[in-house]
């Protein structure tokens, strides 16, 4: 698979990338001697080197992704890195995952196995419908940088609707200093968080705490301006730290959404 795998290091491949100057004990192998004939320098040829990737998933697991649809949040998210986990193992890259919601979380090693692959995704294919808040995900992405090697990407998939967002991504940048490849994916689902008509006149239920409500029409409009305000507010954020930043819509079909994040 040349040419998918590009690393910050020099090593051997077909690839020239710079020329250095030649210090006592260097192969003269590698000596490029048209330079040296043109300018009586001895200079050496370095070369692009490549290496495996490895991708590390944090996933909310809370209830909130648990909508009783059947295209909820959690079933898009499944289906996406479902796709995403098809496209790393043919090209040879590892995949492994944290999975989070308040009664802990779950980490599974990166390996590049068909085997390990379904393991993952059977795991989060049978998660119930348990009632489950958020967890303390900055916390537990902070804790990830002990568990996973250098340069490594990691893709967070995690909703809109969270109280320390700003944590959250300042962990992601952490990340990013530490020298990995962070994107920051919010999964929003636009024909319910942007639909007043769906909710307005109706009791409503708090997946998480059980807390019922009834929404009327000013509630279902102050509703939507919340979810929009989110999406600006993390768009923001994610900017000013300099991190990449998708919100993807749960509504649409996995392929797009894969189209989306991969573009």
């Amino acid at each position: 698979m040349t040419g998918l795998h590009k690393s910050p290091d020099f090593g051997y491949s077909v690839e020239f990338a710079q020329h250095r100057a030649y210090v006592p004990g260097d192969s003269p192998k590698h000596i490029d001697w048209s330079v040296l004939a043109k300018t009586d320098k001895y200079l050496l040829k370095q070369y692009e080197a490549e290496s495996n990737l490895r991708t590390y998933f944090v996933v909310d697991s809370s209830s909130s992704m648990h909508l009783p649809l059947p295209n909820s949040k959690w079933n898009t998210l499944v289906q996406l890195l479902t796709l995403i986990g098809t496209l790393l193992q043919k090209q040879r890259d590892a995949m492994g995952m944290l999975e989070i919601n308040e009664m802990g979380s779950h980490f599974f090693e990166s390996k590049a196995t068909s085997v390990w692959i379904k393991q993952m995704l059977n795991h989060l294919s049978k998660k119930d419908g348990e009632t489950k808040k958020n967890a303390n995900i900055a916390f537990e992405i902070e804790a990830l940088m002990a568990k996973i090697p250098r340069r490594s990407q990691i893709i967070l998939f995690i909703d809109l609707f969270q109280e320390n967002l700003e944590k959250i991504l300042d962990a992601a940048a952490l990340l990013a200093f530490e020298g990995h490849s962070v994107r920051c994916t919010f999964i929003s689902h636009a024909e319910l968080e942007l639909n007043e008509e769906y909710f307005a006149g109706k009791q409503v239920i708090d997946i998480e705490t059980g807390t019922k409500a009834y929404i009327n029409q000013n509630d279902a409009k102050r509703y939507v301006s919340f979810v929009e305000a989110q999406k600006e507010w993390a768009i923001t954020l994610s900017r000013n730290l300099n991190l990449n930043c998708k919100i993807l819509d749960a509504s649409r079909e996995p392929m797009y959404l894969l189209r989306e994040l991969l573009a």
